[in-house]
């Protein structure tokens, strides 16, 4: 009957080897041990995006902040009216003949100024600098045309016209006029100054 006594203390759940009918033993400590908490997903590691859809993720710009302009706005260039100043491709002048009429015209009307003064010789001088540079072949056919009616302009007294003509030719061809023009420039003001007096006196 000793043989049939369970060996060891039965308290020692250790050594017991249950049986397979026994029912099952739970571990009510370990699951009292554990607290019962979510797991933590923000530990984990994101690999970084290798194609270009990752550029979709990318922080808007603010809602209140105002547009940026596109680009700085870029000033018109300056271009001499082509109706009053652009001579017609076709016209034949003779160089010659232009040459003494607008000669003429600007002698004549530097002689009746002579409000001018000793201005008068340094603008007798940059005519004849125009007159060598136009025999020379300098001036092209466009400049004589503009400098035919810049001197009608003037014997007709219209310095609106001729102050327009000249600024033409100082935007289109400083570098064919710009050594004799600041004479041409004394003619212009001096109508142009000649024609106000007239209209205060009218008045």
């Amino acid at each position: 009957m000793e043989d049939c006594k369970p060996s060891g203390n039965p308290n020692n759940k250790g050594s017991f080897d249950p049986g397979w009918n026994d029912p099952p033993t739970f571990s009510y400590n370990a699951q009292q041990t554990t607290p019962n908490r979510p797991r933590n997903f923000l530990n984990k590691r994101v690999a970084f995006p290798l194609s270009g859809t990752g550029v979709s993720n990318a922080t808007p710009p603010p809602v209140n902040m105002p547009p940026m302009p596109a680009a700085l706005p870029v000033a018109p260039p300056v271009h001499s009216n082509p109706k009053l100043f652009q001579p017609e491709e076709g016209v034949d002048i003779d160089s010659e003949s232009t040459l003494n009429e607008v000669k003429d015209i600007l002698i004549t009307f530097l002689e009746s100024s002579s409000e001018l003064g000793p201005k008068a010789n340094d603008i007798k001088r940059r005519i004849n600098m125009m007159e060598e540079m136009w025999t020379s072949g300098k001036l092209n056919k466009r400049i004589h045309l503009h400098m035919k009616e810049l001197a009608y302009a003037l014997r007709d007294d219209q310095p609106s016209k001729a102050d327009d003509i000249h600024r033409a030719l100082m935007v289109d061809h400083v570098n064919a006029v710009g050594s004799w023009m600041p004479g041409i420039k004394q003619l212009v003001h001096h109508c142009i100054a000649r024609s106000e007096l007239l209209n205060i006196e009218k008045e």
